[in-house]
């Protein structure tokens, strides 16, 4: 047992371990921890994101009441996108702030009046190797979820 924990501590101090498991989204997107109906985050060709919701067994479910907030932090300053609802998904009316390798803040409330899960996504638009999803979405476990080398 005292070697299997000190195995964990290593791993966790040497960067090995996810802190937060990045989920798979059914259109090749982050799928984001919040309760069902979940929300998928995807950046578009044109770097427009659009958040779609999927219900528990990961079939595609309309925007409801859900309300949704996305923020890029990038270099050039935070930037809140307005989203419209177009073809049962969120889409940005603008794109995303040029630039890779900055967090976009998405906040997601069940209700308006309801309290936000706020998830962080690094925004790295490349293509891993690995799994071939874009590196903000990558699910490889050697990959650390795009935190392991510097994504």
């Amino acid at each position: 047992m005292k070697t299997l924990l000190t195995a964990l501590v290593a791993m966790i101090i040497g960067g090995t371990v996810r802190a937060e498991s990045i989920d798979a989204g059914p259109t090749g997107g982050r799928l984001l921890a919040n309760a069902p109906p979940r929300a998928e985050f995807v950046v578009n060709a044109e770097r427009k994101v659009e958040i779609r919701m999927f219900d528990a067994e990961l079939h595609p479910v309309a925007v409801g009441e859900q309300v949704v907030t996305v923020i890029a932090e990038a270099p050039s300053g935070k930037t809140t996108l307005t989203l419209t609802n177009s073809a049962g998904m969120l889409v940005s009316t603008d794109p995303l702030p040029e630039g890779d390798g900055y967090n976009v803040v998405v906040q997601v409330r069940a209700a308006a009046e309801a309290k936000p899960q706020n998830f962080r996504v690094a925004l790295h638009t490349g293509v891993c190797g690995g799994c071939q999803r874009a590196e903000y979405a990558c699910t490889c476990e050697e990959h650390g979820g795009g935190d392991a080398h510097g994504h």
